[in-house]
């Protein structure tokens, strides 16, 4: 991804902090679309300069540090997207707060670290939201359970996210055209090579969520931003 493309990004991004919410919809929506074309665009150049004999793209490994309540919640949350963007290797681990480790192509990881930042936002405004809504419902529960039911809520909007973003990129990369599919699977094999030589481990298992408010998160995941109804700049707020 060149520097130029980075900036145009950047420049939706932070136009979209100072704007109105329907103009930032759309601004953010175009953004997140163009992450992805371009990200496909980076691994056809990168496959080009493998065949040549040339120096390939770097695979990076960048930690996420995760604080809060719900930290646990949004490091699924960055899982679910990185698993989603397919390119991207997620890997967990125990530590102060919650850690979660990005192991990919330079660009896919940057691409993926924006995303999760852009949907954790999403993800803790549209919780508190549906809280206010259904916090009388649990008022019969102890506080581990209200808790538990917040955080149900955040995981589903993370696996609704996720669906989301897999029908966008599987669109963007159906128009494509032919060959990129076989592309980005060799990307994918390159990271996978490169993690297998690490040394993990596994997570603990974690309770079971809610299961109405996992249900309720995965809705609004589902409607979350995630480019796959990209509008032109300077449109009409939708």
């Amino acid at each position: 991804m060149t520097d130029a493309k980075l900036d145009l990004i950047a420049k939706l991004l932070a136009k979209a902090e100072s704007t109105t919410p329907e103009e930032a919809e759309a601004l953010t929506e175009h953004a997140e679309r163009l992450m992805v074309k371009y990200g496909i665009e980076q691994a056809r150049i990168d496959e080009r300069r493998g065949r040549l004999g040339q120096e390939r793209e770097e695979i990076v490994q960048e930690r996420i540090v995760f604080t809060g309540t719900y930290a646990r919640d949004l490091r699924e949350l960055g899982a679910s997207i990185a698993l989603a963007l397919d390119t991207v290797c997620p890997l967990h681990a125990e530590g102060a707060g919650s850690l979660l480790y990005f192991v990919g192509h330079a660009s896919d990881v940057q691409q993926a670290r924006t995303l999760t930042a852009s949907l954790e936002v999403q993800a803790m405004v549209a919780m508190r939201a549906w809280w206010a809504l259904h916090r009388d419902a649990y008022g019969p529960f102890t506080e581990g359970d209200r808790r538990r039911a917040r955080s149900g809520f955040i995981r589903g909007f993370a696996a609704g996210a996720a669906g989301r973003i897999r029908d966008s990129r599987q669109t963007i990369v159906d128009e494509a055209g032919t060959g990129t599919a076989l592309v980005l699977a060799s990307r994918r094999e390159r990271v996978e090579d490169a993690v297998d030589r690490m040394t993990t481990r596994r997570g603990r298992a974690r309770r079971g969520a809610d299961a109405g408010a996992f249900m309720h998160g995965h809705r609004s995941g589902s409607q979350a931003q995630t480019g796959s109804r990209a509008a032109a700049v300077g449109g009409a707020p939708r």
